[in-house]
């Protein structure tokens, strides 16, 4: 009866896909990064903290984020990380954020063997501040809905190394139209993905035996 039962349970449980992260350690602390990279950390075994974030840009309380609650949650952020409170980020600034407050941001993952010969062959860029295909999450996108390894630079719109109020608030204008797939103009939890870290506590994950 019981080996009936746990056969019944396997043959229910998911089949992780080829490209599901490995499963967490036991223990591993749930780290999520808003789509403009501030963290939000819960101890292990708590709920995962998309929602703590999710509670608090939804300024109005109705269940939904819109573009506008999205982009000054964002500000928000940005001044923040604005410590000399001159309205823009400079080098130091950006630094101290990865470094200090979202370490990890500097945590890469290697590339895949071929990875920069198959993106010249298919003549793909990456545009500033959009997620893209770096043949898997990297840094920031491990902790996050989009895979932009670290947000906060992705905003230099210019690429002058400085990042002005104006670049980081389009960066999450941006990062809005990127996570409105359904174009609802407005974001729900429920409808959000889980990022891969969050998969990787949860499942279905990949056993690290199976890894290739």
């Amino acid at each position: 009866m019981s080996l009936t039962i746990a056969t019944s349970v396997a043959a229910a449980a998911p089949k992780p896909p080829r490209d599901a992260p490995l499963c967490a350690p036991p223990g591993t602390a749930p780290v999520f990064l808003s789509p403009m990279g501030e963290p939000f950390r819960a101890a292990a075994g708590q709920p995962y903290p998309s929602a703590t974030w999710f509670a608090r840009a939804d300024t109005n309380k109705d269940g939904a984020i819109s573009r506008e609650e999205l982009v000054k949650d964002a500000m928000q952020f940005f001044r923040q990380l604005d410590t000399d409170k001159d309205g823009r980020l400079t080098p130091d600034e950006v630094g101290q954020y990865e470094s200090v407050i979202a370490p990890e941001t500097s945590l890469f993952v290697a590339r895949p063997d071929g990875f920069y010969a198959e993106r010249r062959k298919k003549h793909e860029s990456d545009a500033v501040g959009r997620s893209a295909d770096y043949g898997g999450a990297m840094g920031a996108g491990r902790y996050a809905w989009l895979n932009i390894p670290e947000p906060v630079a992705a905003a230099d719109a210019d690429i002058n190394r400085v990042i002005t109020a104006a670049e980081f608030a389009a960066a999450a204008d941006r990062a809005f139209t990127m996570l409105d797939v359904a174009r609802k103009g407005a974001l729900t939890l429920a409808t959000l993905p889980r990022t891969p870290q969050q998969i990787a506590i949860e499942g279905p994950c990949r056993p690290p035996k199976t890894r290739r």
